[in-house]
């Protein structure tokens, strides 16, 4: 067993590396300007007890019930991209993030109701729900921010859902915050059903890191109980960085049924927040390491080998997938469109057969860091 003092380095490593939060995030208001801001509306599910004063709005302490919430998220205009600029005192709207209004504890009906009423004003082919679980040692306020910036620099057109499970925010509260995680599970399945009876097209869920766990216990929960239409409703399943041990999530991926196609998880030997993981968990790899790409790829799922990419605006690689500007690029392409995860582009598809290998190209890269499922034909 780990001593006291090692297992102390170990949660100081993960406060400089993981990059998940800033304890001292709140959701700072501001007024209005959209003449250096755009304006996010992220709609909130969270499992987080309500506190509703000053900028704290929710907390790091576990609710009984969810709660249902809408942020209008200022994001600056001259801001590049990938980053997220936290409000210390009072915002200034032109270089930090801010919240330019919120309502909370909306009931679940007004929560479907506001979501179809966000969808029904956009185009057909758009109107579909980012669902984002954030990870470990992350406060309200910062996974709201970070969602807002994937938001605004991947160009999702649809509507987007924050799932805030309760974490503590601060980082000596892992083991805290891992319960919290089990616990999440039961919420994040009611707002996955709220969310199948919207009108949405369909679901895109992400989790990241700890929130990885939380996706995949909750699947796996669904899968049990034969909720099937629920499932059926995610068109779209990322694992970003995901903090589970390998045999653990080949256990939760036996009982999703169905399984969400595509599936994508990303992954980095360069993960140093999921090195510092593996370390706490008596030496066990972590599945966002990309140890065994090839037993991820014989389960049917897409991965996306991040090690090698170094713009990113996190030393220590492990929200890459958020703020990578060759990823921007690539989204913007279309190397991540459905068909292309799918194998099923009806244009000739890079990622599986290698063409466009223009040195730093977009095309180029897609073919060296994209591994599709091994059912699919002529990729490596």
């Amino acid at each position: 067993m780990a001593s006291v003092h090692t297992l102390s380095v170990l949660l100081f490593a993960l406060a400089l590396l993981t990059g998940c939060a800033r304890n001292e995030v709140r959701l700072a208001l501001a007024a209005p300007d959209t003449s250096v801001a755009d304006i996010a509306t992220i709609n909130v599910a969270t499992s987080r007890a309500f506190v509703g004063k000053g900028t704290t709005v929710y907390s790091g302490d576990r609710s009984s019930d969810v709660n249902f919430a809408e942020i209008q998220v200022s994001i600056p205009k001259n801001r590049e991209p990938g980053t997220v600029v936290y409000p210390r005192t009072d915002p200034f709207v032109d270089r930090q993030f801010a919240a330019v209004g919120y309502t909370a504890n909306k009931s679940a009906e007004a929560f479907v109701a506001d979501i179809n009423r966000q969808l029904a004003a956009r185009p057909a082919a758009d109107r579909s729900i980012f669902l984002f679980v954030h990870g470990y040692n992350t406060n309200f306020a910062a996974g709201v921010y970070r969602q807002a910036q994937m938001f605004k620099d991947f160009g999702f057109n649809g509507v987007a859902v924050n799932f805030s499970w309760a974490s503590a925010g601060k980082t000596p509260l892992y083991l805290y915050d891992r319960d919290s995680a089990h616990l999440a599970r039961n919420a994040l399945r009611r707002t996955i059903k709220l969310l199948g009876q919207t009108k949405a097209r369909g679901i895109v869920l992400v989790g990241h890191s700890m929130g990885g766990f939380v996706t995949m216990e909750t699947l796996r929960d669904m899968g049990i109980r034969g909720e099937k239409q629920a499932l059926q409703r995610i068109e779209t399943l990322i694992l970003a960085s995901p903090d589970i041990d390998r045999t653990v999530f080949l256990d939760q991926l036996a009982e999703v049924d169905p399984r969400p196609s595509p599936f994508v998880i990303f992954v980095s030997r360069k993960d140093r927040a999921l090195q510092a993981s593996q370390t706490l968990s008596g030496g066990q790899a972590r599945v966002g390491e990309g140890q065994e790409i090839d037993v991820l790829r014989e389960q049917g799922i897409t991965v996306i080998d991040l090690t090698n990419l170094t713009d990113g605006q996190d030393a220590a690689n492990h929200t890459t997938f958020a703020t990578s500007k060759t990823l921007f690029a690539m989204a913007k392409n279309g190397q991540f469109s459905r068909e292309t995860l799918l194998g099923k582009s009806k244009a000739p598809d890079p990622i599986a057969q290698g063409i466009g290998r223009t040195v730093g190209s977009v095309t180029d890269l897609a073919a060296a860091i994209v591994y599709l499922p091994a059912k699919i034909a002529g990729v490596r």
